[in-house]
């Protein structure tokens, strides 16, 4: 960006609703008191944003590449290779294949499957089923592992040879997502079991992995059944995580041009760090501390902000994303009001006239789906060069009433570049 001020795109997760009966007909972002989001609406100008494409959810990752001005119609290659590239598991001298996975849980007596192990996985826990299953598991002597946990049931599995060429053209075991091309599509009636991967290509590479996977699996799941994590687990009345559901697999990383100026980006996603990398932007790792309260994070993020001397600040907040994954509309109106008074407005206050602030979303968890959408997101912008466009309020038919002039997040950076000078 010119010397004229700096640009803030906060980033609310999964924020991006549709209308609840139980908020009386409005969204989270409609229910909840967000006089400063309200402010920064009525400055400036308000859209709605289609963020990939009609019949395409975003992730958290494909969403930030789309708000920072890469088009993940174009460029997006999976979301395993962009958590393998942000976790350094990307041999850059032979082959390499990354997934996301799930720790999940699996009732053999009654065939009932939990995607997400009820997502209350400590860390602890999931550092010692990690150390156990790599310990434990061994493929062929020439292909490697990598394998890590984080946030309460995610985590990343990536396989590289210096040898072997490895493909991710292979589907997914985890049965709530289908792989069509790079993207991951959410399956609504789905098996309630794991699935054996196989290969999507007729291709040596694609049948090798697959292999690989299969073997993991259950090679991992004999590990899992056996761990006195999950023998705890069990004894407390918690579901044991006993199985890992693999999908997104990749084997190319995105070829994107570099960022134009200097770009910070704060997030808690691996694949965000992989995304900061190839583009040539800051990361910052930003999370609340086990038990934090939101408005302690963002009491401690906001002067780590401010002081960022990158031109673009990007911040990803996780906030409203689970209370939507868990169908929880007053919880997750909560966590927007928190936001609004305890980063929004104070972040709004401390920006000086040549500064730019845009509030928008990477993509929508509206509660009564459960999972990402392909909702168009509410976007507003104020700063200078931008004419308020009547609009009052933050919220999707708010924004449905604005005059912003672009229809797709990838034309967002573009066009505010426009606005101030940049080369």
């Amino acid at each position: 960006m010119s010397a004229s001020g700096k640009l803030y795109l906060i980033a609310l997760c999964g924020g991006a609703d549709r209308p609840s009966r139980a908020l009386g007909g409005r969204t989270p972002f409609e229910a909840a008191p967000t006089p400063h989001l309200d402010r920064l609406a009525t400055e400036g100008r308000n859209g709605l944003l289609e963020v990939i494409a009609d019949g395409v959810p975003p992730e958290s990752d494909s969403g930030a590449m789309a708000l920072l001005g890469y088009d993940p119609a174009v460029y997006y290659t999976g979301r395993g290779p962009l958590e393998g590239y942000g976790n350094r598991y990307w041999d850059p001298d032979g082959h390499s294949v990354a997934f996301r996975i799930n720790f999940a849980s699996l009732n053999e007596e009654t065939g009932r499957l939990d995607r997400r192990t009820s997502r209350d996985l400590t860390d602890e826990e999931m550092e010692l089923l990690v150390a156990e299953i790599l310990e434990q598991v061994r493929l062929a002597p020439d292909i490697g592992v990598n394998l890590t946990g984080w946030g309460r049931h995610r985590g990343i599995l990536a396989f590289s040879s210096r040898n072997r060429p490895l493909s991710g053209e292979v589907s997914n075991t985890d049965p709530g997502f289908v792989k069509e091309g790079a993207f991951g599509l959410p399956v609504a009636d789905h098996p309630d079991r794991p699935l054996a991967a196989r290969a999507l290509v007729d291709d040596p590479a694609a049948h090798l992995v697959a292999e690989l996977v299969n073997s993991f699996v259950e090679a991992s799941a004999r590990v899992l059944r056996a761990s006195e994590v999950n023998r705890r687990r069990a004894a407390a009345g918690r579901k044991p995580a006993n199985v890992l559901l693999v999908r997104d697999g990749g084997h190319r990383l995105p070829d994107l041009p570099p960022v134009r100026g200097r770009v910070s980006m704060y997030g808690q996603v691996p694949a965000e760090r992989g995304l900061a990398r190839l583009i040539g932007a800051e990361f910052t790792t930003a999370k609340p501390a086990p038990g934090q309260p939101e408005p302690d994070f963002y009491a401690r993020l906001l002067p780590r902000l401010l002081a960022d001397p990158a031109d673009v600040v990007f911040a990803h907040i996780k906030g409203p994303d689970e209370p939507g994954h868990d169908n929880q509309p007053e919880e997750k109106t909560r966590a927007v009001a928190d936001i609004d008074a305890h980063l929004a407005g104070p972040l709004r206050a401390a920006l000086g006239p040549s500064d730019t602030l845009v509030v928008t979303c990477d993509h929508a968890t509206p509660c009564e789906a459960g999972i990402h959408t392909d909702d168009k997101v509410p976007l507003a912008v104020a700063g200078p060069g931008i004419t308020p466009d009547g609009v009052t309020s933050f919220g999707e038919a708010a924004a449905a009433r604005g005059d912003l002039p672009i229809k797709r997040a990838s034309e967002l950076m573009p066009w505010l570049q426009s606005l101030r000078g940049s080369p």
